[in-house]
């Protein structure tokens, strides 16, 4: 399919820069502020489609995980609805702040690539102990898009879906649409919206959902 593979370029791009940024960062620092940039598109997936839009779709360090082996195995339980990452994230900018005390561009630049060194090693080693995905369900700025008009978009099951369960195990987060959803659409404020259930779904059954009339809350 034409979509499947623009959605496979895409993620392939989008890992290029993620692995370009990491490799180059130490020497080149300003390349660290494509963070910020990130930060901008995740922002406008959000407010255009809603919730975590720009993770499943923009996001290259999400992009990256997604090409490591999958370990088969599932995330702990819970993890998706701590936040504790947020106040973690906002801790290690102040600890490397004072450690660092960045003066100039260059500085600040050295601060934010470090702080994307820490992160991906710790979805590394998320990966390693559980799979590939973890750093996406515990990942900081995902929290926070996922209260940005999360009901905004969904997955339409349609009534050829015959409940076979390859969608849950294509989905990052082992969502199965249709048994959680509501009015043959399925929305959950963590969905990514990434296309890999539509993608993998033997029967052609799934399908994206947008809808402004839907409550924004």
């Amino acid at each position: 399919m034409a979509t499947s593979k623009t959605t496979s370029l895409k993620r392939g791009v989008a890992a290029l820069l993620f692995v370009i940024v990491l490799a180059f960062g130490w020497r080149y620092p300003y390349l660290a502020y494509c963070l910020f940039l990130n930060v901008l598109v995740g922002l406008i997936g959000a407010l255009r489609h809603g919730g975590r839009h720009g993770c499943g779709n923009f996001c290259p360090r999400g992009a990256f995980y997604s090409f490591l082996p999958d370990t088969g195995r599932k995330l702990p339980a819970g993890l998706l609805a701590r936040k504790m990452s947020i106040a973690v994230m906002a801790l290690m900018v102040l600890g490397l702040a004072l450690w660092l005390r960045p003066t100039t561009v260059r500085g600040w630049g050295m601060l934010f690539y470090i702080m994307i060194v820490v992160t991906t090693t710790v979805g590394l080693v998320g990966w390693l102990v559980f799979n590939r995905y973890f750093w996406c369900s515990v990942c900081p700025m995902g929290k926070i898009y996922k209260t940005i008009r999360p009901r905004r978009s969904g997955i339409r099951v349609a009534d050829t879906c015959v409940k076979c369960g390859l969608c849950a195990k294509a989905c990052p987060f082992g969502f199965f649409p249709p048994k959680a959803a509501q009015d043959g659409v399925f929305r959950d404020p963590d969905c990514m919206l990434c296309r890999r259930c539509i993608e993998r779904c033997p029967k052609h059954a799934l399908s994206m959902e947008r809808s402004a009339r839907m409550n924004q809350k």
